[in-house]
């Protein structure tokens, strides 16, 4: 038939990845980018089951399924997509019955851009503006009366009899750790310009891991996989200390003794944007990767994992990794989890330096 080949290129040449699957669940129709997103040829995935490739536990089957109480059409963003190859995916989704083939279905899956990545990095580092904004709040509001009631509380210690003195310890106690989350979050406030000079990121690391392996870190093995040719990172080398020593020790905490936590550089060409301070318009092309051998991140976290005050483990304050959201906004970086990994691998992206002419 005239123009059908014509067709069969324009079906290929569509970015989403596009299948028709049959009341069976077998695959009858794939283009091209549904080739490359399961990583398997046209040949195997025509007649195979969609269930082949996608894990059954996945939600996109979820939506399938209600497709037959007769909705006409489906869709959902960022839907976490697992393949049982082992990789997982962010996927937008859109699954449609099919009027002329009665029981088939259409599915529409396309990965979720680098734009929406970044969408949720800069909504990040606003989050990390509003802890400032509350963090000068409480120093303001609540840090100095609350050294005012410490001190009458140890004065009150002189003259409160014995018995009744546990209570002051308990008021005493309760103000420090109050006082401590407060200077834990006046970080944030932190305004002062930051001072870039050429870093050599491999020195930082190479701090932070021994600072580790002193401490919170010991009971596990570190592995560098560095790129020797790195250019220096254009950067604060304290902040930069800071926003990875919060990596590490997050790795640290998620992985059980005797686990394993690599630090990785590589350089990577293709991303610019906009630095906060100066609206200069920067390329990122050093990448610093923390992995842990943890039991990775749990789904309902990933989303809000750069927000304050949430966090995976019992008594987290939830200020780490928001902390490193925004000193690498600061930078003009990026921060985001990878997908598909078994343990954890939070991927940094950080400019070059460059002289200035």
């Amino acid at each position: 038939m005239r123009g059908a080949p014509a067709l069969d290129t324009l079906f290929d040449s569509l970015p989403a990845a596009v299948l028709v699957v049959d009341g069976d669940g077998r695959i009858r129709t794939v283009n091209a980018a549904a080739q490359e997103l399961f990583g398997v040829g046209r040949g195997r995935l025509l007649g195979s089951r969609l269930t082949d490739h996608v894990r059954a536990d996945s939600p996109l089957f979820g939506l399938l399924a209600r497709l037959r109480e007769g909705l006409q059409s489906l869709s959902e963003r960022g839907l976490a997509l697992a393949l049982v190859r082992g990789r997982e995916l962010a996927v937008d989704v859109h699954v449609a019955p099919i009027p002329e083939a009665p029981d088939t279905r259409l599915l529409m899956l396309l990965p979720c851009s680098m734009a929406e990545r970044i969408d949720r990095h800069l909504w990040h580092a606003g989050s990390g503006r509003s802890v400032a904004s509350l963090a000068m709040t409480l120093a303001h509001e609540v840090k100095n009366p609350l050294s005012g009631i410490r001190g009458a509380a140890q004065l009150l210690d002189e003259v409160v009899p014995e018995p009744e003195r546990p209570l002051l310890d308990l008021i005493v106690a309760e103000t420090e750790r109050i006082t401590r989350l407060v200077e834990e979050m006046e970080v944030f406030a932190d305004e002062r310009p930051l001072r870039r000079r050429p870093v050599n990121i491999h020195l930082v690391l190479e701090h932070v891991r021994r600072v580790a392996e002193a401490g919170f870190g010991r009971h596990l093995r570190f592995v560098e996989e560095y790129d020797p040719s790195l250019p220096p990172v254009a950067g604060d080398r304290e902040r930069l200390v800071q926003l990875f020593l919060n990596l590490v020790k997050n790795a640290c905490e998620a992985t059980p003794e005797g686990g394993r936590v690599v630090l990785r550089t590589r350089y990577h060409h293709g991303i610019r944007v906009t630095v906060p301070e100066n609206r200069e318009r920067l390329e990122l092309p050093i990448c610093v990767e923390v992995e842990d051998s943890g039991p990775g991140v749990p789904e309902h976290l990933r989303e809000h994992l750069f927000e304050p005050f949430v966090s995976g483990r019992p008594g987290g304050r939830g200020l780490g990794l928001a902390l490193v959201a925004t000193i690498t906004a600061r930078h003009g970086g990026l921060v985001a989890l990878a997908d598909g990994t078994r343990g954890a691998l939070f991927r940094v992206r950080l400019p070059a330096f460059r002289e200035e002419t």
